[in-house]
């Protein structure tokens, strides 16, 4: 094996690697009717779908929805098969992390290319159906064109009928509209304000040649609309209340050194105390949905493992515990190194043995060890 070839084959490995680190790989063959032998769905991660496919399937349509049947996705993903694959497998990168415990339903719809043949009666008979709307929606008039709605609102009538219509089928890349434009208003509001001349003949000849006009707009539209690769929907698949997996809870034991500041400013007669401090932190943000900042930011609760001493030598415990105690906000710096900046809890004794209790800033830097917890149902 030569040099070049030989760094090509480790060039693929390392990217097959990293495909499958980022990607969790879930079972969904074209004639099942569950997915990975029915187990819970992977969470908090994104995923590959991959399986058996027929070869005349061409395109996959992946919908995940919230459960119980609403009809938005929240998130759809396309497979579509290359022009020189013709193989009987297909792999589709799904990047939306799915919730832990949790329930979705998952439709999947599988397209077999339109023929050329097969276009042209689709384009031939969605345009004789607008015709026939419009002709329902034109009142009777001894000349001219009258219409019973403006022109825009016929416009949105048109959009619909087509939604309807090829609601079972997608186009490919080439499509470039996904509806009628303004161009169809303009032509109906144009043959609306005509003025017919009086010769009947001549008025005649002006609306055939106004109701040409309308249907060249329409039908170059519609070949816009339906792409040259367009695709029909040939099976799909409803998979209800897909459960997802069950992921511990998180929570950090983290211990530090920090410092507490008493009075005084940094010029003169600064009065504090340091000692190390140990306790638990619960994140403020699950990191595979919430922003870095927040998935990177702790809320800590925790005692110092010492008392401090101010300037007077006066001892500062805490209450509670005998020992001062904190909440902070926790971010992280470098890994395990964590920035804590909060307030403590500090109970002094005073002369007539009251105690007085005080509310002190600290800023601190510890190591986090993450651990998780399962709870029993």
């Amino acid at each position: 094996m030569n040099t070049t070839l030989r760094f090509f084959s480790i060039f693929l490995l390392l990217g097959s690697v990293s495909l499958q680190a980022q990607f969790t790989k879930v079972n969904l063959d074209f004639e099942s009717a569950y997915i990975s032998e029915n187990d819970a769905l992977p969470a908090e991660v994104n995923l590959l779908f991959s399986g058996a496919i027929p070869t005349y399937i061409d395109r996959i349509e992946f919908n995940i929805l919230p459960r119980r049947g609403a009809k938005a996705p929240l998130h759809t993903a396309v497979w579509q098969r290359p022009l020189d694959n013709s193989a009987a497998v297909y792999s589709l990168p799904v990047n939306y992390k799915l919730r832990p415990s949790s329930q979705y339903d998952i439709e999947v719809l599988f397209f077999r290319s339109v023929t050329s043949a097969q276009r042209e009666e689709l384009i031939k008979t969605t345009q004789n159906r607008l015709g026939l709307f419009l002709e329902s929606q034109r009142e009777p008039a001894n000349r001219g064109f009258k219409w019973q709605e403006k022109p825009k609102r016929l416009l949105q009538g048109m959009n619909e009928l087509l939604r309807q219509d090829l609601s079972n089928y997608r186009a490919g890349i080439s499509a470039s509209q996904s509806g009628l434009s303004a161009l169809i208003a303009l032509q109906l509001e144009k043959m609306e304000g005509l003025r017919m001349p009086a010769d009947s003949a001549q008025a005649a000849a002006l609306q055939a040649q106004e109701q040409q006009t309308l249907q060249q707009l329409m039908e170059g539209e519609l070949r816009q609309i339906i792409g040259a690769r367009l695709y029909q929907v040939a099976d799909s698949r409803y998979l209800e209340d897909c459960p997802t997996e069950e992921k511990r809870g998180a929570i950090a034991v983290n211990a530090g050194f920090g410092g507490a500041y008493f009075s005084g400013n940094l010029d003169k007669e600064l009065d504090y105390g340091t000692a190390p401090y140990a306790g638990l932190s619960f994140p403020l943000g699950n990191s595979a949905f919430a922003p870095r900042f927040l998935s990177n930011t702790y809320l800590g609760f925790g005692l110092f493992l010492q008392d401090f001493e101010n300037a007077k030598d006066e001892t500062l415990t805490g209450p509670i515990v005998g020992r001062p105690i904190y909440a902070s906000l926790d971010h992280k710096l470098f890994q395990f190194v964590y920035l804590n900046i909060g307030a403590t809890l500090l109970e002094q004794s005073n002369s007539d043995d009251s105690k007085t209790l005080l509310v002190r800033p600290f800023i601190g830097l510890s190591a986090k060890v993450n651990l998780s917890l399962s709870f029993e149902r």
